[in-house]
């Protein structure tokens, strides 16, 4: 096991110095355009999200899974009712939606999808990922990237062996009870073994800069509307760390996979990440860095038109991608084929990685074909 894989937190430290003593980002490049991107870990199911209330086959797939109440937002398509916050984003103009997304030939594995669409690379195995690629390519340093959550993405996994900053909000120091104590008083003294000691220095330096970067999220919480939640919460600190003009922010936000009980669970997933995102676009506009902040909200899969028996759905194919801010916005990648199914799936119309080289062309300024390998097509969701 490398080093890199068995330390889950690292300088944390060299975060807390691109902040003043007052908790002012300082010698940030104001300029610096970011990509966040947020992760729904599980595959979120696209035809809840986005719903094509108009195609008849839709409420034959899912004579009970299938929502009669969605908001209508074009002819075909309705957004899930408790995605209503999202709504007003896109009606001004910040919202594009690329539908039917995924790859050829689709893995419907948790991990191997993941990894796939986190390398960028559809067949034989990689240890680098898509971003960390482009990073090193611009000569980025560690705290140009900062991954916000505990299990370390391939994504920001580099060639060079390189790390980048990760805070872990859930990562702290058992100290309740007497299993606690004894627990806190390994971490009260230097271990003599050093990988011990890079774990308890990291894993206090976490805490210390989680308890350092959250002081004034309870009044960014009143003044932008994030939920009070601990996803609202991990949304804020987003917001917060949008301060420093990082490169790239990464979040994973786990659940996702709904299996069983579809219904009550995506709702509450939904309504968080609605709640996180209108209110991140608030922060984002009062700062007035809207034109140099892109979002990206991405799964590893879709779900079967189908529903299954258990009041859920299962591993499927294709699903949207939201991108957020200054775009074009509307709907690419056409309406679900709910009525031509591919093995009981949905067919896939547009590659994932098209979508990462109109980022990495337009938005980067790089040529994706150092970072993917090949050239892909272009969707138009950037100007």
């Amino acid at each position: 096991m490398k080093r890199r894989d068995f330390v889950i937190t690292l300088a944390s430290s060299t975060l807390l110095a691109i902040f003043n003593s007052s908790g002012k980002a300082i010698s940030a490049n104001k300029n610096q355009k970011t990509l966040l991107v947020i992760e729904l870990a599980g595959g979120n199911d696209g035809l809840n999200t986005f719903i094509p209330y108009q195609n008849p086959n839709y409420l034959q797939l899912r004579p009970t899974l299938g929502i009669k109440d969605g908001l209508p937002v074009t002819s075909t398509v309705a957004l899930h009712p408790f995605l209503k916050d999202l709504k007003p984003i896109l009606e001004s103009n910040r919202l594009a939606v690329i539908q039917n997304v995924s790859y050829p030939h689709p893995n419907l594995s948790h991990f191997r999808s993941k990894d796939i669409w986190q390398s960028a690379h559809t067949e034989g195995s990689t240890h680098t990922g898509w971003i960390a690629r482009y990073l090193e390519s611009v000569n980025a340093k560690a705290a140009d990237a900062i991954f916000l959550g505990e299990e370390y993405p391939l994504a920001l996994a580099g060639d060079k062996d390189s790390r980048y900053l990760q805070l872990s909000p859930k990562l702290a120091v058992q100290n309740k009870g007497k299993l606690g104590e004894a627990i806190q008083s390994l971490y009260s003294f230097p271990q003599t073994n050093t990988m011990a000691e890079e774990v308890r220095r990291t894993v206090l330096e976490s805490e210390a800069a989680i308890k350092e970067l959250s002081k004034d999220l309870n009044q960014r919480i009143a003044n932008h509307g994030y939920a009070t939640t601990p996803l609202g919460k991990q949304f804020a600190l987003l917001g917060r760390l949008l301060e420093a003009n990082p490169k790239v922010l990464y979040i994973t936000i786990n659940g996702w996979d709904t299996h069983t009980k579809q219904q009550k669970t995506q709702q509450r997933l939904l309504e968080q990440l609605g709640l996180g995102l209108s209110a991140l676009d608030r922060d984002i506009k009062a700062r007035g860095i809207e034109n140099n902040v892109l979002i990206m909200v991405q799964s590893e899969f879709g779900r079967r038109p189908a529903e299954n028996g258990t009041g859920g759905t299962d591993h499927g194919t294709a699903g949207p991608v939201m991108i957020l801010g200054n775009v074009k916005a509307g709907f690419y990648g056409d309406d679900p084929s709910l009525d031509s199914l591919v093995n009981n799936n949905l067919p896939v119309k547009v590659d994932f990685r098209s979508i990462y080289a109109e980022i990495l062309q337009k938005w980067e300024n790089v040529n994706p074909k150092i970072v993917l390998g090949q050239n892909f097509s272009k969707i138009g969701f950037l100007g």
